[in-house]
């Protein structure tokens, strides 16, 4: 499991699994250049814990930077109608009683080392942000990564940069259709659109995000199916 905190911007996890650390990427544009284009899969995205190097040395750093992460919001909040005249809203919260106590082991340097060895592994047990599959992950991923895409305003909102996420893909698929996935991020993006599934093949892509996003409960997904 050392692999998952390398330094490294992209990671050869498995025959057709890629991790990238969009931290150590400039830009869309080199985030883009590492992504192959016409290949299908499945993507999803994950929080990345950017440690200060500070926190590392100073336990007064250290707490900020604990209680900054843990009271960020860690899923989008919901909202619906409350028949017959009603709508509730439903927002994340985190309660933390322990302040006093990571206060006080904040002073052991092997306490800090091992939550920052914890976090630097945390795509091991941490829950996705985002699920997703694609006919084109090139034109998908680069929708969600533009200026202004739902995804990454949501992801903003809750105090999250999506080009300081991480992304892993699994290649299923090599499409040389002309068919491009840039511009379904408004339909596609928590079924927000209902749409007439005339192709099999966006079918298939829709069916397998459902699956998958109630397997495994993104956090950003504000439905399924």
């Amino acid at each position: 499991m050392a692999l998952l905190y390398s330094s490294d911007a992209v990671q050869q996890l498995g025959e057709n699994v890629v991790l990238y650390d969009l931290t150590q990427m400039r830009g869309n544009n080199a985030v883009l250049s590492r992504i192959p284009d016409n290949i299908g899969g499945v993507y999803a995205w994950y929080r990345r814990f950017e440690i200060d190097a500070n926190a590392i040395n100073d336990p007064e750093v250290f707490v900020d930077y604990i209680l900054g992460e843990l009271y960020k919001d860690h899923s989008a909040p919901r909202e619906t109608k409350l028949p017959p005249a009603h709508r509730i809203k439903l927002e994340p919260e985190t309660s933390f009683s322990k302040e006093l106590l990571l206060k006080e082991l904040a002073a052991d340097p092997s306490f800090r080392q091992l939550l920052f060895m914890l976090l630097n592994n945390s795509l091991i047990f941490q829950q996705p942000l985002y699920i997703g599959k694609a006919t084109n992950l090139y034109s998908r991923i680069r929708s969600h990564i533009r200026e202004g895409s739902i995804l990454r305003d949501r992801l903003a909102d809750a105090g999250h940069k999506i080009n300081k996420c991480r992304l892993l893909i699994i290649h299923t698929s090599y499409d040389t259709s002309t068919v491009s996935d840039s511009v379904d991020e408004d339909d596609e993006l928590d079924n927000q659109i209902e749409e007439d599934y005339e192709c099999s093949k966006f079918a298939s892509d829709k069916l397998v995000e459902d699956i998958l996003s109630r397997l495994f409960l993104p956090s950003f997904t504000l439905r399924y199916g």
